[in-house]
């Protein structure tokens, strides 16, 4: 009789163990199934990072590039500039110069219409003679 409970005690347990054996391996089966989850989505996450990368790298030497002709557009621009100041000045000069030249040959006209009547005087003078 007291085997019959020992061995009844024992069977009890061995059920029991048998339960939490049961819930334990499928406990295991989920979390394997969630681990191999997580580890495609580590992969998958893994290769976006470098894809990411890799594009961060390339707009980084386009920024680079881009800065790079910045620098140079705005050393032409600031030639462009300097010449078009220059030009400027040059066009003043030769406007004033052009306006002086238009003063002379006024001055002159008017000398040779002064001289021309002159002449003409002269001339009347001479036939009234």
């Amino acid at each position: 009789e007291e085997a019959d409970r020992k061995y009844e005690e024992v069977a009890r347990k061995l059920v029991i163990l048998e339960g939490d054996l049961e819930r334990s391996e499928e406990r295991a089966e989920v979390a394997e199934a969630k681990s191999a989850d997580l580890e495609e989505e580590l992969k998958n996450v893994t290769n976006n990072l470098k894809s990411l990368e890799a594009q961060a790298e390339k707009y980084s030497q386009k920024e680079d590039k881009y800065e790079e002709e910045i620098k140079v557009l705005t050393e032409k621009l600031k030639e462009a500039e300097t010449r078009a100041e220059f030009a400027e000045r040059s066009v003043a000069k030769l406007e004033k110069t052009i306006d002086d030249l238009e003063d002379e040959v006024y001055a002159q006209k008017l000398k040779g219409k002064a001289l021309s009547e002159e002449l003409d005087l002269a001339l009347n003078d001479m036939t009234t003679l």
